[in-house]
């Protein structure tokens, strides 16, 4: 409760009986005390409620049929966010394996292409056939990887970024 003094000058309506004597009042003015109060959450403190039921039938009740109703609907957000997050963790996942498993095909493609053209007659061609695939494969999976380290370290930036909010 925030309680605050200051000064007024007397009012003309206020009768001398509803002042209360107080070694700071003077001629010119009385002393007042100002109080406040607040609440945090959803739910106001039950004199507040009881006030507002006084003021319209049922209100406390809808009140507290609103805020049960907005806890629900966040709970429900919360669930869909953490299921979407886990499902997209599974994608990248199988994305991966499934990158995996071409690369390694490409490349062993590649290799036996390259080995049957060296032993058909063309080993210049079937090493550069060979290579190239690989060589190729292992470029790919090296900026992969270098963007996959970018992609995190950007991701832990933002989410210092959000705790400092």
């Amino acid at each position: 409760m925030n309680d605050s003094f200051n000064e007024e000058s007397q009012d003309s309506n206020i009768e001398p009986s509803d002042q209360q004597p107080d070694k700071r009042n003077t001629a010119a003015g009385r002393l007042s005390i100002e109080a406040s109060s607040s609440f945090v959450g959803p739910i106001p403190p039950p004199q507040i409620l009881d006030k507002y039921n006084q003021i319209l039938p049922g209100a406390a009740d809808r009140i507290l049929k609103m805020a049960e109703k907005e806890q629900s609907h966040r709970h429900e957000m919360q669930k869909k966010l953490v299921e979407s997050q886990v499902s997209d963790f599974r994608q990248d996942r199988n994305e991966k394996r499934l990158g995996q498993i071409f690369g390694f095909a490409i490349g062993v493609v590649s290799i036996i292409s390259g080995s049957v053209t060296a032993i058909q007659g063309a080993p210049w061609a079937g090493g550069f056939i060979g290579s190239a695939g690989v060589v190729g494969l292992v470029s790919v999976f090296v900026v992969g990887r270098r963007d996959q380290q970018d992609s995190q370290n950007f991701q832990q930036l933002e989410d210092e970024d959000m705790d400092n909010e």
